[in-house]
């Protein structure tokens, strides 16, 4: 069985704040505890290391993460996509390295949907909610985990520089609520039911709710918006003469 390292989608870390970068490791559905580990950090230019082959800290359930210094994130660096992470991880005396990629940005994109908009939709999602669980965030963050993903692959935008995080919330909301509804309608085991209805309607209109998505957005890396009173459509990049570019943007 090969090992899997849990990567989602491209680590965002925001320039000029110390913030800890993390990896969790399986096999067979068990988290693994590396016996050590090391971390290494680049630019886009592939060259120059920000951080080099410096320990990792294990933490007990077997989590990798490193903490990022302020300086080590300087304003100094270039903002935009293509830094690599490398984490090297000793288990069963195997060194393996695993490659994530990173971004450096002004700020961060968080979700916006909570237990609380749930559950004004649907009052009996507290009933409903399983006792091994406290709230449905894992539910948020595997449907925002898709949508970024989404985005990303499809050359739409760079979420991070998207400066109206509502603009995805009835997207968000919508893709949950699925993927609760299909969870609850698998714990059943049937093949038809009101769970299985309310799955397919939300990801309908979760479709649709992403087809529409217009945002405020920063076009050059400058924490502002290029027209405060317009909003863009969530168009994806066509490049008309073969593959995309690699680019970075580079700005100070």
């Amino acid at each position: 069985m090969a090992i899997t390292a849990r990567i989602r989608a491209t680590e965002i870390l925001e320039r000029g704040k110390s913030q800890t970068t993390r990896l969790e490791v399986y096999e067979n559905g068990a988290q693994l505890v590396p016996t050590s580990g090391t971390y290494t950090m680049r630019e886009p230019d592939g060259e120059t290391k920000i951080v080099d082959e410096v320990a990792l800290t294990i933490e007990t359930d077997g989590t990798a993460s490193y903490l990022h210094s302020s300086s080590q994130l300087a304003d100094t660096r270039p903002l935009g996509e293509g830094y690599i992470q490398e984490f090297t991880l000793v288990i069963d005396g195997d060194s393996h390295t695993f490659r994530r990629l990173a971004a450096l940005a002004r700020r961060r994109l968080y979700p916006t949907v909570t237990d609380e908009d749930l559950t004004e939709l649907y009052t009996d999602l507290e009933n409903l909610r399983p006792a091994s669980i406290s709230s449905y965030q894992k539910f948020i963050d595997s449907a925002w985990n898709e949508i970024l993903r989404r985005t990303k692959q499809s050359g739409s935008c760079y979420t991070y520089l998207v400066l109206s995080p509502e603009s995805f919330h009835d997207a968000l909301l919508n893709l949950t609520l699925a993927k609760i509804w299909r969870d609850f309608h698998s714990a059943l085991g049937q093949s038809q039911g009101r769970y299985l209805d309310l799955s397919t309607l939300h990801h309908k209109e979760y479709q649709y709710a992403y087809s529409q998505i217009n945002m405020v957005y920063d076009q050059n890396h400058e924490n502002k918006a290029q027209d405060p009173n317009s909003r863009n459509a969530r168009q994806p990049v066509i490049y008309l003469n073969g593959t995309a570019p690699y680019r970075y943007f580079k700005r100070y």
